[in-house]
């Protein structure tokens, strides 16, 4: 897919389905996406372990494939973040009562770096958490400068940098950035 094409590509979010956890199981083994989101090799097992659960409600976060012109490409997932805090988080309540957390990945390698990521999630904003949030917070690796480059060109504002541990019990560091939606960008 060519970048001069994507402006006139059609994105969709799709909700999650057991028919969609084998895509996944193979994504969450790319190394692009362990690099940030998965961190290691899963069974199959482990990745229905893991989905399965927001695919029937049991949890409340709320998975979709990200497709482009029908095209599976990635995962994105929300949730309440009063839900799913962070420790010393230091946000006023009002944003934790008010806002959505979002996690994604693109798991086609060959739509990283080209500027698909600011316009998934700038679509994904305005379809699915604007009209209940005035909040939306994200949390990447300080390492992972790719995306926060993406979420500052988004309008996303450091919050916070917390030491937390990742999926792996390992000690990392997130930067919280917020973005509120009356700060919408040209």
């Amino acid at each position: 897919m060519e970048l001069e094409f994507f402006n006139m590509s059609i994105i969709k979010f799709q909700k999650l389905s057991y028919e969609d956890v084998p895509m996944l199981f193979k994504w969450f083994n790319l190394s692009h996406v362990q690099e940030y989101y998965s961190l290691r090799y899963w069974s199959k097992d482990e990745v229905l372990h893991k989905l399965e659960p927001y695919i029937t409600g049991e949890k409340p976060v709320s998975g979709f494939l990200i497709k482009i012109d029908d095209k599976a490409v990635g995962y994105i997932q929300t949730y309440k973040v009063i839900d799913f805090p962070w420790d010393n988080q230091d946000l006023p309540n009002e944003i934790i009562n008010n806002s959505a957390g979002i996690d994604l990945f693109i798991g086609d390698a060959a739509l990283l770096g080209k500027g698909f990521g600011y316009k998934i999630i700038d679509q994904f904003l305005a379809e699915s958490i604007w009209p209940e949030f005035n909040y939306c917070i994200v949390d990447p690796q300080i390492n992972n400068k790719p995306a926060i480059r993406c979420y500052e060109k988004l309008g996303f504002k450091q919050h916070k940098i917390i030491e937390t541990k990742d999926a792996l019990n390992i000690d990392t560091y997130l930067m919280l950035m917020i973005k509120h939606k009356d700060n919408i960008l040209a």
